[in-house]
């Protein structure tokens, strides 16, 4: 009886849990080469973004311009 209660114990400790949850993206935030970027320079910026990336910066409706910093926004960060 022993044996069974702690093969059994075993067993439960090898099946995994549900998933962890994926790790929060990070915005991306670019500026124009360390100047301000201008409100209306966002494909600019985008092209920028993409260039950070690597490959692609996700676009959302919440893509903004950060007036106080001259950034452009990218909440949802790298594809």
């Amino acid at each position: 009886m022993a044996l069974a209660l702690s093969v059994t114990l075993a067993q439960a400790a090898c099946v995994g849990g549900a998933p962890s949850a994926p790790a929060a993206r990070e915005p991306v935030r670019v500026t124009n080469g360390g100047q301000p970027f201008a409100m209306w320079e966002g494909a600019l910026a985008r092209k920028a973004a993409d260039a950070a990336c690597g490959s692609k910066v996700r676009v959302s409706i919440y893509d903004r311009f950060d007036r106080a910093t001259g950034e452009w926004v990218y909440p949802e960060g790298c594809a």
